[in-house]
């Protein structure tokens, strides 16, 4: 056997040479970030650590975030829409394929969940459940633009003109505000929302260390829209939108996505990242496509095989529940249950 081959080791999260590895792969986004694993390790108490190959320098040849959500049951990532492993070669990520099989199989593991579509490999189960949208950017943002649907470009200028106007901000005011709208609109969908100390982590955690933002549509003094952006490596992504209906009428989302293509334009980055979308939700899939932004299945693995159905029951008593309660309802039953919805 040759000892200088590298090997599959399990690392902390926080490992310098994670956050160094990751910062320089390509395809690396905020979900790569330690400081994204370590929002979930705050937030929900999880344990987060790195699936890695390591060469005889320790060196990391190929590396996978995983967060054990309860015993005996890792994911890549939960509460993330996507996490690719990164490598640098092939040869490195069959390793990488390889060490998370042998994880699953020599620890006990009941479950293994990876949101991305691996090699094959015995034991390896794809399923088919979303699409991801993503926004190729330079660094001129009038060519960009011209992908963009003529509506959404029409839409954006006639929201400047009706007073509409976007503010970006990472501070605790512009987190409640977008909060107070985020909490309308998952009772709006009957979607539990995430718990306020998971917010005030995002903060903490990720925003206050320059990995995102939050952008603000207000008419007047009415905040109308809101989003969260995040972004690392070459990769701005889109990750939580809310919005009041009573403002729709005045198209803040148009502006306020115009405005965000523009800022990761400005800012060098090369990705637009919109987030995924469930594969029957075609109404969406038609918003974010017609932001110039190209679809791509996207395909989670499993070990062992999903069961059919793999939306929680629980979820699906849930949104019965909250549609039809008041917002305290819809916040109350996140604080109690959202971490089981990862």
């Amino acid at each position: 056997m040759n000892s200088t081959a590298p090997t599959g080791q399990i690392l902390e999260i926080s490992d310098p040479r994670w956050l160094d590895f990751s910062d320089a792969a390509p395809g690396a986004c905020i979900f790569h970030h330690p400081a994204w694993s370590e929002l979930m390790a705050r937030a929900y108490g999880f344990r987060p650590f790195v699936l890695a190959i390591v060469d005889a320098a320790g060196g990391i040849r190929a590396g996978l975030p995983v967060i054990e959500t309860r015993p005996r049951h890792w994911t890549s990532l939960p509460f993330t829409d996507h996490c690719a492993p990164l490598a640098l070669d092939a040869e490195s990520l069959g390793r990488l394929t390889d060490f998370a099989l042998a994880s699953y199989r020599d620890r006990g593991l009941d479950s293994l969940e990876l949101r991305w579509p691996y090699p094959t490999r015995p034991l390896v189960r794809p399923k088919d459940l979303f699409v991801i949208h993503n926004l190729a950017l330079d660094g001129d943002f009038e060519a960009v633009s011209r992908q963009i649907h003529a509506m959404h470009r029409r839409n954006a200028k006639n929201a400047q003109k009706r007073g509409v106007r976007i503010h970006s901000g990472t501070g605790k005011d512009e987190l409640k505000a977008f909060y107070a709208l985020h909490l309308e609109t998952r009772r709006r969908q009957g979607t539990p929302v995430q718990p306020w100390a998971f917010f005030e982590a995002l903060r903490s955690q990720v925003l206050d260390k320059g990995l995102g933002f939050i952008l603000l549509a207000y008419h007047e003094k009415d905040c109308l829209a809101a989003a969260v952006f995040l972004h690392w490596g070459e990769t701005l992504t889109y990750k939580y939108g809310a919005s009041s209906i009573s403002g729709l009428s005045l198209r803040p989302n148009d502006l306020l996505f115009t405005e965000a293509i523009r800022w990761g334009c400005e800012n060098g980055y090369q990705v637009m990242d919109f987030g995924r979308t469930d594969f029957a939700n075609t109404g969406l899939r038609e918003f974010k496509s017609r932001w110039g932004a190209a679809e791509t299945p996207l395909t989670y693995s499993f070990i062992p095989a999903a069961p059919d159905g793999h939306e929680s029951r629980l979820m699906s008593l849930a949104q019965a529940v909250i549609r039809r309660s008041p917002r305290l309802v819809c916040r109350l039953t996140g604080e109690l249950l959202y971490r089981y919805f990862g």
